[in-house]
């Protein structure tokens, strides 16, 4: 774009100008084409995952998926569902990430978890000492009424 600036600067003639101008608006375009590539879906999703995979999570192992994401200029929100790979996002959870434009990537900048529990739509927590929640055939665990 320095390119274009300073042809336009320096130019004498009509032609010149006008092709000058056409370089500034081809660059302009360029640029412009570049920035709006970040802002999908997949790249959101490429982001989040890196940023998963870094703090220990086997991506490879789950599914991944974007449910809904909203841009604000340099800054994204995503909810994202995960869930054992071949399997149904009832079995996994969902969660809200705050990401933000770095160079050419999404980074995630803040998380929340938008479910306390798994999509199966459980949400009765056991009692304490209450032997509910435990698998039939489980051995008894002491403190717990028989």
């Amino acid at each position: 774009m320095q390119f274009c600036l300073s042809i336009i600067g320096n130019v004498e003639s009509k032609l010149a100008r006008y092709l000058a101008l056409a370089c500034l608006a081809a660059c302009l375009v360029v640029n412009g084409a570049c920035a709006n590539k970040l802002q999908t879906r997949e790249a959101v999703e490429r982001g989040i995952r890196k940023g998963v995979q870094q703090r220990g999570l086997n991506v490879d192992a789950m599914e991944v998926r974007v449910q809904t994401v909203d841009f604000h200029g340099n800054k994204a929100d995503a909810t994202v569902g995960f869930f054992p790979k071949g399997g149904q996002l009832s079995q996994g959870m969902t969660m809200h990430y705050t990401l933000e434009q770095r160079e050419n990537e999404w980074v995630i900048v803040g998380r929340s978890q938008s479910d306390m529990h798994q999509h199966s739509g459980n949400s009765q927590v056991p009692a304490p000492g209450s032997a509910a929640g435990l698998p039939s055939g489980h051995p008894q665990v002491p403190g717990t009424p028989k």
